[in-house]
């Protein structure tokens, strides 16, 4: 909940082309909203955090506007498929059980985000592969999830039609933070922090696609 200090103002938002408050963007944002990252390797989803943490930001919003005080972490979960699981804590993903070790099986990794009932998948850039899933998962997916978005370990995607800056001094330590949770971690951290985080704004692109292509990426 360190993260609820976060505000809109520390967001710029721009989608298609086109520069948006975050209070239009996210406007409607329930607290109930389910966001799942599935980032198969563990370190990738850093290429997504500027995106999670301003979800975060709308969850926390959500409480701000009753005026009362709260205690709440927002229904966020990670997806991953290598032993130890990186934490995702600093990014308000917590407690720990909500990083869900998953397989390599899609039909194993729709199971594990249907079962936590995603509303918002967020899936890393890769080879698309037609994927062959039960009719009821499909039912379940389609019930499910109304958001899919294209993230790059990177943190840059092609043809984007989202982008989010922030200011990057506070999302580098809690970058650091998931690469610091595996032993040994520490290089690849400094590695991807030199290469991909500015010294005063870290932006970070991204593409809504359809559930479809989602699906034929996990």
């Amino acid at each position: 909940m360190h993260s609820s200090s976060l505000r809109d103002s520390d967001f710029e938002i721009v989608s298609a082309n086109q520069s948006v408050v975050p209070a239009d963007y996210f406007q409607g944002y329930s607290n109930t909203r389910r966001l799942g990252l599935l980032a198969p390797n563990r370190f990738e989803g850093v290429g997504a955090v500027n995106l999670i943490m301003a979800h975060v930001t709308a969850f926390y919003n959500t409480y701000r506007a009753t005026g009362e005080e709260f205690f709440a972490y927002p229904d966020y979960f990670t997806f991953q498929s290598r032993e130890p699981m990186a934490a995702y804590g600093q990014f308000d993903i917590w407690p720990d059980h909500k990083s869900v070790l998953v397989g390599h099986d899609p039909i194993d990794r729709l199971n594990a985000i249907t079962d936590r009932a995603i509303n918002i998948l967020l899936v890393p850039e890769g080879s698309s592969t037609p994927r062959e899933f039960q009719r009821q998962q499909l039912a379940a997916a389609t019930r499910l999830i109304d958001a899919c978005y294209l993230y790059s370990p990177s943190g840059a995607v092609a043809d984007p039609d989202l982008v989010i800056r922030c200011k990057a001094d506070t999302l580098a330590c809690w970058i650091k933070s998931v690469f610091d949770s595996i032993p040994d971690g520490e290089a690849t951290a400094a590695g991807w922090l030199a290469e991909h985080s500015p010294r005063d704004i870290l932006e970070q692109s991204f593409r809504q696609i359809s559930l479809s292509e989602a699906l034929s990426l996990i």
